[in-house]
C-alpha cells in the first residue's frame, strides 16, 4: 500500500436538490467562500438525472453505480413485512454494495456525513 504522503484522496460533495442558477450569484457575491475554494481547488458541474427525481433512490443509483432496478430503492417507501402497510427505505432495504462497502473490504477508508436513508453506521464508519 502507497506511503500516507502520497495517497491520493477522493472529496465527493453531493447536495439534494442544488441548483447552480441559485449557487452561481452566491458564489459570485462572496457569499459562500468555502465552496468557492473548493470549485476552484477541484471540479463542478451538472449533473443528468434519472427519472422519477426521487431523493433515496437518486442517492442510491450514486453510492452504488447501479439503477434502482439492482439497488432496490426505488422510492421513499416499501412494504412493511412485519407489520404491513408500508415503512421507509433504509440502507438494509439495498440489494447490491455501496461504494464505502467496497472501499472497506479492500482496506480502504471513508467517511460518508449527513447522507439519509443511503447509509447506515458501519464498522468502516466507527471511526468517524
Amino acid at each position: 500500500m502507497a506511503d500516507v504522503s502520497q495517497r491520493r484522496r477522493v472529496l465527493l460533495i453531493g447536495w439534494d436538490a442544488a441548483d447552480w442558477e441559485h449557487i452561481n450569484p452566491l458564489l459570485e457575491e462572496g457569499l459562500m467562500p468555502t465552496l468557492d475554494l473548493l470549485i476552484n481547488r477541484g471540479v463542478m458541474g451538472n449533473l443528468a438525472t434519472l427519472q422519477p427525481v426521487l431523493s433515496p433512490m437518486l442517492w442510491n443509483s450514486v453510492a452504488t453505480g447501479m439503477f434502482a432496478d439492482k439497488h432496490g430503492i426505488h422510492g421513499f417507501i416499501e412494504p412493511d413485512p412485519v407489520n404491513g402497510g408500508a415503512r421507509p427505505y433504509t440502507s438494509t432495504s439495498r440489494k447490491c454494495k455501496a461504494l464505502w462497502n467496497i472501499l472497506n473490504q479492500s482496506g480502504l477508508r471513508s467517511n460518508i456525513i449527513g447522507c439519509g436513508p443511503v447509509i447506515r453506521r458501519s464498522q468502516s464508519m466507527a471511526r468517524l
